[in-house]
């Protein structure tokens, strides 16, 4: 336990922590650009001042050489600063356990991949809290309501943190986690300040009071309460019969709103929203809404975080006949409509799955990888035809579309790609593992396969 190398942050007062010989204190901010690179673990310990806690704090996180690294409190400073922090630990002993665990996983990590981007500092920091979510923070006075401390420090001032994000999950490195909120934002300026009013139905005015309405039966006009109140008493301002008896002479009716513009009477109001930036006014279902979710990191980003993004090397894959995923089950799902109807327009698809990239780069680098894999694509576009389709779901994972191709054609083309591991594999023994599933119409098909039900089983298959 003691390998660790601890940096307290010292406050004035009492700190909570015991002195140790492995633990080094520094007094200042300033102090952290000497300890910065030698530390594994970070404390901040003391009564205060806590604004100085708060810049040590966001400073560890800034840093591309410790953003990662576990950092922990031994009492909540309250806010978004407690999610800049680890967590409050209370005692030394679940420190260092913690520290420990956090700092093992920290070991995986590219540490060349860390000073390139902050993409990968960020996928390093979600990694060593591999269990974890990136949570986010309601910010209510700023135009997005909610923000993600860590990850608005690792972007840098003046960056779009929330369309980053949202990219980095579109690129399979981030996954959702759990639904913490549902924002509404004005359809014309995206502001999220927003009044909700009621208005009259009619005329659409916001002078609009809520009353009492009385209904004659005598003569049956309906009106205001006030209207036939006269001497105390009520009495219809239309007939004049005196109304004695809730039930036999009068009730009051389900109107209950009146309009001081128009005079229009109505029971619900209609409700308008009125853009607090803008002053546009919309309608409740014109409103944009946005899901808030705390992040995780996905599997791909997990590799990204181990030997940095592999995303361009497989990129190399994409110059074969390449369609965007959506289309390609579009066009699978039409192929499986023409084979109903006429059975002798066979088709074939492979699932072609490169299985190592991720140990290799670890193993001979990146550089040598990509070689490899160009290699690759160079073959295979010498294997497909012009009338294939191919497209790729997922890291490693290469669709191959054969139109009127049988089993025994898709059979061939396996073999061949199979082969590929000896041709551009290197006198060290560096080459590339394929996996590869095979579906053949109308042989390999069930009842009711679609395309997203043949794509799951054939990579299920993959990762078998």
């Amino acid at each position: 336990m003691e390998e660790l190398r601890f940096v307290r942050f010292r406050l004035k007062g009492e700190p909570f922590f015991p002195d140790r010989p492995w633990i080094r204190d520094i007094a200042s901010v300033g102090d952290l650009d000497a300890v910065a690179a030698e530390s594994d673990v970070f404390l901040i310990d003391g009564e205060g001042p806590l604004d100085d806690a708060r810049a040590f704090l966001r400073r560890v996180r800034s840093r591309w050489d410790c953003c990662a690294k576990p950092l922990f409190l031994p009492a909540s400073l309250g806010g978004e600063d407690d999610l800049l922090a680890d967590c409050v630990v209370g005692s030394l002993d679940e420190a260092l356990r913690r520290g420990r665990e956090m700092s093992a996983r920290l070991t995986e990590v590219n540490g060349e991949a860390l000073a390139e981007s902050r993409d990968f500092r960020l996928l390093a920091y979600l990694f060593v809290r591999m269990d974890g979510e990136m949570r986010p923070y309601r910010y209510p006075f700023t135009p997005q309501i909610y923000g993600y401390p860590v990850a608005d420090l690792l972007a840098g001032e003046g960056s779009d943190t929330l369309f980053w994000l949202r990219t980095l999950r579109d690129r399979g490195l981030l996954a959702q986690g759990k639904l913490v909120d549902r924002i509404r934002f004005c359809p014309k300026c995206d502001g999220s300040h927003l009044n909700y009013v009621d208005v009259c139905p009619n005329c659409g005015s916001i002078d609009i009071v809520r009353k009492e309405f009385i209904h004659c039966f005598t003569c049956g006009r309906v009106g205001a309460s006030e209207e036939f109140l006269q001497e105390n008493r009520l009495r219809c301002p239309f007939c004049s019969t005196r109304l004695r008896h809730l039930g036999s002479d009068y009730d009051h009716p389900l109107e209950s709103y009146g309009c001081n513009d128009c005079g229009h009477r109505f029971v619900e109001a209609d409700v308008v929203v009125s853009c607090l930036c803008c002053g546009a006014r919309s309608r409740p279902d014109e409103l944009t809404v946005k899901a808030v979710h705390s992040y995780r990191i996905a599997e791909a980003g997990k590799t990204s975080a181990r030997v940095g993004s592999l995303e361009d090397v497989y990129a190399l894959l994409d110059g074969l006949n390449y369609v965007v995923p959506a289309y390609f089950s579009q066009l699978l799902d039409w192929l499986l409509l023409l084979n109903q109807r006429h059975p002798d327009e066979r088709f074939s698809l492979l699932a072609v799955g490169l299985t190592n990239l991720a140990p290799l780069s670890e193993r001979v680098g990146r550089q040598r990888t990509t070689q490899l894999v160009d290699a690759v694509a160079g073959r295979l576009r010498q294997l497909i035809r012009s009338t294939d389709v191919t497209t790729r779901t997922a890291l490693g994972t290469l669709w191959l579309l054969l139109p009127r191709t049988d089993a025994a054609g898709a059979e061939i083309l396996a073999d061949r790609i199979l082969a590929l591991r000896e041709l551009v594999s290197d006198g060290s023994g560096a080459a590339i593992d394929f996996r590869i599933a095979r579906l053949s119409s109308p042989d390999d098909l069930v009842e009711g396969d679609n395309a997203a039900r043949i794509t799951a089983r054939m990579a299920g298959e993959i990762e078998a």
